[in-house]
């Protein structure tokens, strides 16, 4: 009956403690009293003239009261920690903080060496063909066509401004392209659809704690984590499956033949040099070439092209389009060159056969110039071999070697918004 005492008491005690730290001075008293109890018990067990057949079940009921206060003891070791003061409660609580701050650090670790590379929000919306974005984006495709041989790749008119990407009409292949940072000539299937003709507007916002890419890393594809999110977009939206396959292919390898012809670029931004301007248009005024930037002008016969602060990577693939098959830098130099360049838009190897021309009638003799009138037609360039050798010291190697290819085994028109 005692023992019950004892026990309601500190029951009593725990509820009115509840979740609150009990003092040192609220819980000596309560010790005191059980062990009062406990004490009292036990004299009045020896005081009592009993049997000797029942002392030892008194001394077991002793016994078990002992082994009881030990357990409730132990019960508030277990609750409220040694020393049953504040800061036994205040280091739980500083240990569960630190817990959850571990495991919040960690989740930020793992979102940042294994990012999700997503738009927060993304807008893919089907040009109408009568518009005049359409009709835009049909001028400069067939331009795009006209002056690198392929109609895929056409990125004009983008922007991408901070915490957002505006692409205002793209083809399925030129989004290709531009997501994998791969050449047209190496993407491969399709439906007609997707390749030409069918123009997409693209909208959308970027997460925080993107780097802050440029139009330009982007084109030349060096803005990893903008293009993982379009090709999650292309995956997501399009329904895109691509296969991936290396493939012996033949290409140029741009070496170097003589690395003193070879300028560095300076640090200031260059103007456009003359050569690059059209005949009638030298009094419109022109931009400055920037860092890395590049400007040419294709036309029947003859091209050119002017860059300041080029590396060779961008060179090499600058003049694919002009070599008639992919240029892969092997000249194993990291310097920044300018570059200015006019050759004829002849892609024979030097070493093709050219058939022999029929015999042509001799001419008759040109008449003498007229004053005031404008100047006779300029000879043809040198061939783009010979430029690059005798301008820039380097040389195309015609070799084979494994390149990836792309090919697009479905895709399908985006989903609506």
């Amino acid at each position: 009956m005692k023992r019950q005492q004892a026990e309601a008491v500190l029951d009593r005690f725990f509820e009115e403690c509840g979740d609150a730290v009990p003092a040192q001075s609220d819980i000596d008293p309560v010790l005191d009293r059980v062990w009062e109890r406990l004490e009292w018990k036990a004299d009045e067990v020896k005081s009592e003239r009993v049997p000797a057949t029942l002392a030892r079940p008194f001394r077991l009921a002793w016994s078990v009261g002992m082994v009881l206060a030990v357990v409730l003891l132990n019960g508030l070791l277990w609750r409220y920690g040694p020393p049953f003061s504040l800061s036994g409660k205040v280091g739980k609580s500083n240990e569960n903080s630190m817990s959850k701050s571990s495991r919040q650090q960690g989740g930020l670790t793992r979102q940042l060496t294994e990012p999700e590379d997503v738009f927060e929000l993304a807008s893919v919306k089907l040009i109408a063909p009568s518009s005049e974005a359409a009709k835009t984006a049909n001028m400069y495709e067939a331009l795009q066509s006209t002056t690198t041989g392929c109609s895929g790749g056409l990125f004009f008119g983008a922007r991408l401004d901070p915490g957002r990407l505006t692409i205002p009409y793209i083809t399925v292949l030129s989004l290709v392209m531009i997501a994998y940072g791969q050449d047209c000539t190496l993407v491969e299937g399709g439906p007609a659809w997707a390749r030409s003709g069918e123009f997409y507007e693209i909208q959308a916002l970027l997460p925080a704690g993107i780097p802050g890419y440029t139009l330009q890393e982007l084109e030349k594809g060096n803005a990893p984590r903008l293009q993982h999110m379009l090709q999650n977009l292309l995956a997501d939206r399009f329904r895109l499956v691509l296969k991936h396959e290396l493939r012996e292919l033949p290409v140029y390898a741009l070496t170097v033949a003589d690395p003193g012809k070879l300028k560095l670029s300076p640090d200031e931004t260059l103007p456009v040099p003359v050569s690059l301007l059209m005949p009638g248009i030298r009094a419109l005024p022109m931009p400055p070439l920037g860092r890395g930037k590049m400007m040419g002008l294709t036309m029947p016969t003859e091209a050119q092209m002017a860059g300041h602060a080029i590396s060779m990577q961008d060179l090499a693939k600058a003049l694919r389009p002009h070599a008639g098959r992919i240029v892969v830098d092997k000249t194993g130099m990291n310097e920044l060159f300018d570059i200015d360049l006019k050759f004829s838009r002849d892609t024979l190897p030097s070493t093709a056969v050219v058939p022999a021309a029929p015999p042509t009638p001799v001419p008759p003799l040109p008449a003498p110039p007229i004053p005031g009138a404008p100047p006779a037609t300029q000879p043809l360039a040198p061939p783009l071999r010979n430029v690059l050798e005798d301008r820039l010291g380097l040389k195309l190697e015609s070799v084979r070697m494994p390149i990836e290819v792309l090919i697009i085994e479905r895709v399908e028109r985006p989903s609506e918004n």
